[in-house]
């Protein structure tokens, strides 16, 4: 079974593994920083941490309005790379234009990402589950693969 964090972007439905998310805070004002593309939506200051935060809707190529009232930043947890332990910071936010809850998605629901889609967009996938009545896609998103994107890599830090 994966416990998934769900949201909604662009009309359709996304889930991230709840062990990937730090936590959700609603909407807050963001400081957009200059000479970063369109996908970096800016910094938060997240109780005296500051993280970024990326435009989710346009990193995948996703339509999107933000809504203040409905929209979330799902704050991700640091990705523990060798040698290096997260110790519960953030490694980036996640701007959403809605938050749907934790949900259980069987095993045996996930299935890979269909071969049609466009290798760009499948490779942030981990998989697409089929959920509700009527049935409707939940794209299963890899938050490793998200952080770790040659689109971002100028943007990392060097250890």
């Amino acid at each position: 079974m994966k416990k998934l964090v769900c949201f909604t972007l662009g009309g359709q439905q996304f889930g991230v593994p709840i062990r990937a998310v730090k936590e959700s805070v609603p909407y807050r004002p963001i400081t957009r920083v200059f000479l970063v593309p369109p996908f970096v939506a800016g910094l938060i200051n997240l109780r005296g941490e500051v993280v970024a935060v990326l435009d989710l809707a346009r990193l995948l190529g996703l339509p999107h309005e933000i809504r203040e009232a409905d929209a979330a930043i799902v704050i991700l947890r640091a990705l523990e790379t060798a040698g290096a332990r997260a110790q519960g910071h953030a490694a980036a936010g996640l701007l959403v234009d809605r938050l749907l809850g934790v949900r259980d998605v069987p095993d045996d629901a996930v299935r890979p990402p269909p071969t049609t889609l466009e290798a760009d967009a499948a490779a942030y996938l981990s998989g697409v589950a089929t959920i509700d009545d009527p049935p409707r896609p939940l794209l299963l998103l890899d938050p490793e693969r998200v952080l770790t994107t040659d689109q971002l890599r100028p943007f990392q830090r060097r250890a």
